[in-house]
């Protein structure tokens, strides 16, 4: 049954419920602007995330949700949807969540924005796009009893069987204005199997995730920025570098743990004069060693200079696969002396590379996969390989246009299928052909650095484990777990290795590629 927007609230709190994300910045972004306004905000995190494992919400942890609920006052419940895999396990919080409390249950995130349609049918209202200016508008409507409720900005509304659907809002386009992620405030809950404890999850991360920047210049047919949700305004902003250094500043005071940051834009310091700021400011306000994403096409000589100087560690650079699969079925940019040239120029300056590469992509043919190889012989090491498995999420240009040829059947995207539990990263275990396992085995070798190139090359030659991958595996899988030993024994010593990455990665029965 519907929710009935014409009676007052229950109470006067209201719930942020991030699922399967105890990292989400969304939710601490919200939270931390909804308390600026005066409302009591309560942040509860469902459950975190395994690697390539998925567990069931349990009964104990259902009756531990909807406990918090009654015993803190919440008068709106707002489940931020943020991986499509996870649409299953919205729709049962939402359903015991009105069962059990009476509440309403709105849905934000991706997911809401990009498959309003399928979002709806469960939730009694749904928040698109950007929430940061739309979602507080509604929240002060809602507690105020405020008739125009239903036309929020950027929401569609559920009135029985009708739905009020209002157009997507301008997105923020100052973000300076924006609050900064709220780490310190006691209303916040973690709910984990037979465990419910008080306080935020990661306060305490010797890891700082930050953004400088909304947005991307790229329009990869796999992900999620190719989809336009139609709200007006630019689509890349930027934060100043006052406004991130600062925010980094209050961090470290709040946090004495914090060892290194990660700058999680989809590709940083793409802005020129504000990099040579960052540049400039950067080791002398804050000197931690950083992390960041990039692509070839703009790293110059100027660009890994300036990042190296301002005390760049660690590169994550995707590169998909071989430049015919980049351009012809990913639609990106980069060809093979773009990249060369990029991996040249951040390597001279001490940059260590973590390279993003795709696998499990329909029509790539063997002789690309060889030139994969190839590719990665020409490599200097030491260098990481995360490999991510092809995943179709709904909304992106590649999915869409599937489904628009009738190549895709509904139910193998996102929301309806659920491979994001299984195989986001790769691992060996994974049922694929031959051909495609024997292949990713060699990956992985050249990844560890432990096997030398000449013995890959001649294996490839030879063709040895073609048709009897298990000796390969076997191999790949022992390559794995010496360099995963090598990497958490560096991470230990620096002070980086924590309990939740352990609980998140350590399966020796099915590692992931580093």
């Amino acid at each position: 049954m519907a929710y009935d927007w014409t009676q007052p609230p229950r109470g006067q709190a209201v719930a942020l419920v991030s699922v399967y994300d105890i990292e989400n910045n969304a939710v601490r972004q919200l939270a931390a602007g909804l308390r600026a306004a005066g409302r009591r905000v309560l942040e509860v995190y469902f459950k975190d995330w395994r690697n390539n494992r998925f567990e069931e919400p349990i009964d104990a942890e259902l009756k531990a949700l909807t406990r918090v609920l009654a015993e803190q006052g919440a008068g709106l419940v707002a489940i931020s949807l943020r991986a499509s895999a996870y649409e299953g396990v919205a729709r049962q919080l939402a359903a015991y969540i009105r069962a059990h409390t009476g509440l309403p249950v709105v849905v934000g995130g991706w997911h809401a924005t990009v498959r309003p349609e399928s979002v709806i049918a469960f939730a009694d209202a749904i928040v698109r796009g950007e929430a940061d200016e739309t979602f507080p508008v509604f929240v002060q409507r809602f507690f105020s009893h405020d008739p125009e409720l239903a036309r929020s900005p950027g929401t569609w509304v559920r009135h029985g069987a009708d739905v009020e659907q209002n157009a997507p809002a301008a997105r923020p386009a100052v973000l300076d204005r924006l609050p900064w992620r709220d780490y310190t405030h006691a209303d916040k809950w973690v709910i984990d199997r037979h465990t419910v404890r008080r306080g935020d999850p990661m306060a305490g991360d010797p890891l700082h995730q930050v953004l400088c920047s909304l947005g991307c210049i790229q329009e990869c047919s796999f992900c999620h920025n190719s989809f336009d949700d139609g709200s007006p305004g630019a689509r890349l902003r930027f934060r100043s570098v006052s406004s991130v250094l600062d925010e980094l500043a209050a961090r470290r005071i709040a946090n004495a743990s914090i060892r290194r940051v990660r700058f999680d834009d989809e590709i940083f310091g793409i802005d020129r004069r504000w990099l040579r700021e960052f540049a400039e400011r950067y080791p002398k306000e804050v000197g931690l060693p950083f992390d960041f994403l990039t692509e070839p096409t703009v790293v110059s000589e100027e660009y890994a200079t300036l990042l190296a100087s301002a005390g760049a560690e660690w590169v994550h650079m995707g590169i998909q696969s071989t430049e015919e699969v980049n351009r012809d079925k990913l639609s990106r940019r980069a060809n093979r002396e773009t990249t060369l040239a990029a991996v040249e120029r951040l390597t001279r300056h001490g940059i260590r590379i973590r390279y993003l590469t795709m696998v499990d992509i329909p029509g790539v043919t063997d002789e690309q996969k060889r030139a994969l190889f190839e590719f990665f012989q020409s490599l200097p090491r030491p260098w990481d390989l995360y490999l991510f498995s092809l995943t179709h999420f709904p909304g992106s240009q590649m999915v869409e246009g599937l489904l628009r040829d009738g190549v895709l059947d509904p139910s193998e995207v996102e929301g309806a299928a659920h491979k994001t539990f299984s195989q986001y990263r790769v691992e060996l275990s994974w049922p694929r052909d031959d051909a495609d396992t024997w292949w990713i085995a060699m990956y992985v070798m050249q990844a560890s650095g432990l096997v030398p190139r000449s013995l890959l090359s001649a294996l490839v030659r030879a063709g040895v484990g073609r048709t009897a991958t298990r000796p390969i595996v076997l191999a790949a899988h022992a390559a794995t777990l010496a360099k995963t030993a090598r990497v958490a024994a560096r991470m230990a010593r620096n002070g980086e290795l924590t309990p939740t990455l352990v609980r998140r990665w350590w399966n020796p029965l099915a590692m992931v590629t580093m």
